[in-house]
């Protein structure tokens, strides 16, 4: 399928969209509705400020959604590329204990734990499996946050974006965390092509 004429504007906005959301939202991350209303009210400045936070540090939501994608040239751009080869850029890439991911400790932060599994030899997907891991660790939301990446490189191809994500998923999760990126990045990469909202969710 050749790119859409507006691919780069699309690439750009998705990018963009990308940190807005995760700057604008990291300063009350995890916090309930309940609190939101009660501590902020109704949001119409930057919350950041009034917490007394900075707007740009290092996370891990963006770092990680751009750094994973560097398996696909390291690989020649296979749409083959495997999950083995994913985890394998983990290693390439990650300085322990220094970026990317919130290192939380085995059995607490779920990438944490499939990167001390790929660094004991242990290859992706089992890296990340329910069955080593157990599914209170590789069920967890990382999955779908890393995944913007593999739609932007197959718009108008939700099936080849699910591959790559699914994949790429497998590395550190399972299970429905797994299914839940599938499912965002081929949503993701047929917005490429398909205006409509609600078509895209049906």
């Amino acid at each position: 399928m050749p790119l859409p004429d507006d691919y780069p504007e699309r690439v750009y906005a998705g990018v963009l969209g990308k940190i807005i959301g995760v700057y604008l939202g990291r300063p009350f991350e995890g916090w309930t509705y309940e609190r939101i209303s009660a501590e902020l009210g109704e949001i119409w400045y930057y919350v950041h400020e009034r917490l007394g936070q900075p707007l740009i540090v290092t996370d891990d939501d963006i770092t990680g959604t751009f750094t994973f994608l560097q398996a696909l040239p390291d690989y020649g751009n296979s749409r083959a590329l495997s999950a083995a080869q994913i985890g394998q850029s983990w290693l390439n890439y990650i300085l322990e204990n220094r970026t990317i991911l919130w290192w939380g400790g085995l059995g607490k932060s779920t990438e944490h734990t499939a990167f001390l599994r790929l660094s004991a030899g242990i290859p992706a997907p089992r890296s990340g499996s329910i069955a080593l891991n157990g599914s209170t660790i590789a069920e967890q939301i990382g999955a779908q946050i890393f995944i913007d990446g593999w739609a932007m490189v197959a718009p108008g191809d939700p099936a080849l974006a699910a591959e790559l994500a699914g994949r790429a998923a497998s590395v550190s999760h399972d299970g429905a965390a797994a299914d839940g990126a599938r499912l965002l990045a081929a949503m993701e990469a047929q917005a490429f092509v398909e205006d409509d909202i609600d078509r895209l969710i049906d």
